[in-house]
C-alpha cells in the first residue's frame, strides 16, 4: 500500500526564468499532515544551485514555506533535485537542521523527484506572430458587422416612419363613425402586422 504524500508541491516542478544575474525558481511547500514533517532537498549538482531553505519542518498542517532555487549556469534536462519528506514527532522537529537529519531513520524518509524546466518568455513579436491576424480581423469583422447592423436600423426605422406617415396622412380623412368596432380592430391589427412584416421582408429580400 502507498503511503499518503505529506507535502503538497506547487508547482510540481522546478520552473526557472531568466534574470540577469542567472536563473532562479521558486515553488511552495504546504503540510498535508496534522503532525510536523520535515523536508530536504538534493540535487545531482550540488555546486551548481543556491537552494533556501535546503532543510525545513513544518510543524502545522497547512503551513507552507517558499522554496527558491538559484543558478547562474543555464538549466539543462538532466538537472533534477531530490525532496525528502519525513514525519517528525514534535521534539524532533525543533531547530531542525541538516546535522539532525542525519540522525533520522532512513526507513522513515520518503524521496520524490523534482525535475527542472525553463519557463519561456514570449516577446511581444513573438506572441504577435503566435496570435497572428486572426484577432485584428475577429475585430475588423465585429465593427463592419456592428456598422452594417446600425444602418439596417436606421433603414428599418425610416421605412417606418415613412409608412407611419402615410398612415397618419389617410386618418384625417377617415371618419371613425363610418367603421364597425370589428372593421377598426381588423384595420389596426393590419398596422401592427405591417409593421413588422416590412422590416422582416427587407431582411430576407436583401
Amino acid at each position: 500500500m502507498a503511503s499518503l504524500p505529506l507535502i503538497r508541491i506547487s508547482p510540481s516542478e522546478f520552473q526557472f526564468t531568466e534574470t540577469r544575474s542567472g536563473y532562479t525558481s521558486r515553488l511552495r511547500l504546504t503540510s498535508l499532515q496534522h503532525q510536523a514533517v520535515g523536508f530536504k532537498f538534493k540535487t545531482n549538482a550540488p555546486h551548481k544551485f543556491l537552494v533556501k531553505p535546503v532543510v525545513c519542518s513544518l510543524p502545522q498542517k497547512g503551513m507552507s514555506v517558499d522554496v527558491i532555487v538559484k543558478s547562474s549556469s543555464p538549466i539543462t534536462d538532466v538537472d533534477r533535485f531530490l525532496i525528502q519528506t519525513v514525519a517528525l514527532a514534535a521534539e524532533e522537529a525543533e531547530n531542525l537542521d541538516s546535522t539532525k537529519w542525519r540522525t533520522i531513520d532512513p526507513s522513515r524518509i520518503m524521496e520524490d523527484l523534482v525535475f527542472c524546466t525553463i519557463a519561456r518568455r514570449r516577446s511581444a513579436s513573438q506572441s504577435s506572430s503566435q496570435s497572428g491576424n486572426s484577432p485584428l480581423l475577429a475585430v475588423s469583422d465585429m465593427q463592419h458587422f456592428t456598422t452594417q447592423q446600425v444602418l439596417d436600423e436606421k433603414s428599418d426605422r425610416r421605412l417606418a416612419n415613412s409608412f407611419a406617415k402615410r398612415v397618419y396622412a389617410m386618418v384625417p380623412a377617415l371618419d371613425i363613425a363610418d367603421f364597425s368596432w370589428f372593421e377598426f380592430a381588423l384595420f389596426a391589427a393590419i398596422c401592427f402586422m405591417l409593421g413588422f412584416a416590412l422590416p422582416l421582408a427587407r431582411h430576407l429580400l436583401f
